[in-house]
């Protein structure tokens, strides 16, 4: 059940299965462990915690950003001129914030993942625009450079990305190839009389694309230096290169202020040292580069969500109603407290992958892009419950809630649709029990033979409810002993549900996508709930439970409410409803509009 997935794109799967651990190894990430049934214990807890050397950098790098942000920038001026103005991006550059992440030999301030996701955080707080600018300089852009590039490439060219003086973009998609990165159609040819790759093709959707000056492109080819066959692999190209141009920005519903815009190449000679990373190895470079974006993208989303918190809750207890301020009314304390509870689970799901990142244990690809799938409808249900909240002003433009809506909406499409990050985190997932499930056949064949293994086989069901015993967290605070024994017993029917669902699908469940979206969707939750009870645990190890009330209340609050999520997502993991869901859209393909008008 290989699945190979870049640029906000699953490639087409690979029909063999390639498992990532033998049976008896520990999961190599907290979600691989919820996928066999498991709390991968010694990755969740303790939570973990920002080396204190680097929290107070990043606490002074937040807070002059803070300090600076409140003079200097005006999103709603950046939204209606449709562009940051050249002095705010100077003004980001003289902060440092283009280096955040450069390594310090190269001027940057090397910053871990859990910092950088503290920034990108508040820049989303002040002006969605500002970090989709940053992120697509450092998340993406620069990033195959600091991960892959030779030292000679490290030493000329992040000095001037650290400084702001290089602006980086990250040119994947194409117009015949958004979330199927396998069409792409960019070449770069061997030209073995000039010893350079000539590339052509086209790029959309590239953000910067109006002013970077260092474009990370990725395209198919074959020959080079050393006579290499066909392969896929990444090259740096500058503006002002012969042959490369960028088309006008784009104007589009949200984050007006980035640049947006069409690349070409036409016969763009790039010389064999502007190879970024081995030949062929660029599905490799860009799977690596989205996964810090889709988990810095989480953050940001998180930092959205807050700060639709802190607007609904300045509105509700400002407007009056019937005599009493609304934040008094049950109907408007319900949204807050799914807000509130939501952004905390949100954000320990983020702060959870990046320590584990920054800490170099386990891969995290699949909670990169979980927490931006999260993160990301976290931020759309907030902004949506503020809209609610504050009535008719939050219609209006001359308030910041239409604004924060519309920047919102984009962060479910883009570094990989919400759609396709289920589809290919779910199916990583779920490699090893299908290998398991797979060797468990193999045995019962043998021992039942054909014929009754097709028997058994036939009448096997889906699986009762986890009875108790199930894995609860052994660590979780006294405070949070039902909350943990709730998700506890969800673990253990999702991974029954797993099982069950392998063996019933096998090899076809790669087609199944009514399922895999269910199982996604309860993984997430339970991957959330387990980070927000190893917060608020180990805040109440260190601190006492009176020390940590808040952050147990808003854990009882999130963890509630998602292993409810999950555990209706597991009832109808093979809902009644896809057989409807196909015959309504093979009738919708067919006519080409709705299938049952009332009147003509």
């Amino acid at each position: 059940m290989a699945v190979f997935w870049a640029a906000g794109a699953a490639l087409r799967p690979a029909p063999e299965d390639l498992p990532t651990m033998s049976s008896d190894a520990s999961p190599n990430s907290p979600v691989h462990g919820l996928f066999l049934g498991q709390l991968a214990d010694e990755l969740i807890y303790p939570f973990p915690e920002q080396d204190p050397e680097q929290r107070e950098t990043t606490d002074q790098a937040v807070d002059a950003f803070r300090e600076w942000a409140r003079d200097n920038v005006d999103a709603r001026a950046i939204d209606a001129a449709q562009e940051i103005p050249k002095e705010v991006r100077d003004g980001m550059a003289e902060l440092g914030i283009m280096g955040m992440t450069v390594p310090e030999q190269h001027g940057g301030y090397g910053f871990g993942m859990t910092a950088y996701c503290r920034m990108v955080e508040e820049l989303t707080r002040h002006d969605a625009s500002l970090s989709v600018y940053v992120g697509a300089h450092l998340s993406i852009g620069g990033r195959p450079i600091i991960l892959y590039g030779t030292p000679e490439q490290q030493a000329k060219i992040l000095p001037q990305v650290a400084t702001g003086e290089t602006l980086c973009a990250f040119a994947l998609t194409e117009p015949g190839a958004g979330s199927d990165a396998g069409s792409m159609r960019t070449r770069a040819e061997w030209d073995p009389a000039k010893g350079v790759y000539r590339i052509n093709g086209n790029k959309i959707w590239i953000t910067n694309g109006g002013y970077a000056d260092l474009f990370t492109v990725f395209a198919r080819g074959s020959g080079g230096p050393a006579g290499e066959g066909e392969g896929f692999s990444a090259f740096m190209v500058r503006r002002g290169t012969p042959g490369f141009s960028n088309g006008p920005s784009e104007h589009k519903l949200g984050i007006r202020g980035t640049s947006t815009t069409e690349l070409a190449f036409v016969d763009v000679e790039v010389p064999p040292e502007d190879r970024v990373g081995p030949w062929g190895e660029g599905f490799k470079i860009a799977l690596q580069s989205l996964e810090t974006g889709r988990l810095s993208l989480g953050a940001g989303c998180t930092g959205g969500a807050k700060e639709m918190v802190r607007l609904a809750v300045e509105h509700a207890r400002e407007r009056r109603q019937f005599r009493h301020p609304i934040i008094e009314f049950g109907m408007i304390r319900e949204k807050l407290g799914r807000m509130a509870a939501s952004a905390f689970g949100a954000e320990s799901a983020v702060y959870l992958a990046a320590g584990l990142y920054d800490a170099k244990r386990g891969d995290v690809g699949v909670e990169a892009g979980y927490c931006k799938v999260l993160g990301s409808e976290t931020l759309w249900q907030a902004v949506n419950d503020t809209i609610q909240v504050t009535g008719g002003i939050g219609y209006m433009t001359e308030y910041p809630y239409e604004r924060h809506l519309r920047d919102s909406r984009i962060n479910l499409i883009f570094e990989g649709t919400n759609e396709i990050l289920r589809l290919s985190g779910t199916l990583e997932a779920l490699k090893e029990p299908g290998r398991r499930v797979t060797d468990a056949i193999k045995a019962e064949k043998a021992e039942l033979g054909a014929q009754g293994l097709a028997a058994a086989l036939a009448v096997e069901g889906m699986p009762a409810r986890a009875a108790a015993g199930a894995t609860v967290p052994r660590w979780a605070t006294p405070a949070l002993a039902a909350e943990a024994a709730q998700f506890g017993a969800t673990l253990a029917l999702f991974g029954e549900t797993v099982r069950a669902t392998l063996r019933k699908h096998r090899r076809a469940i790669l087609g199944a996508q009514y399922t895999i979206r269910r199982l996604a969707d309860a993984a997430i939750q339970l991957y959330a709930a387990s980070a927000a009870l190893s917060r608020a645990s180990t805040l109440a190890r260190d601190k006492g439970e009176e020390g940590a009330r808040r952050e147990i209340l808003l854990t009882r609050r999130f963890v509630d409410e998602a292993c409810r999520r999950a555990r209706h997502e597991l009832d109808v993991v093979d809902g009644s409803r896809d057989a409807m869901d196909d015959e309504i859209a093979g009738l919708l393909a067919i006519e080409g509009r709705y299938p049952s008008p009332l009147f003509t």
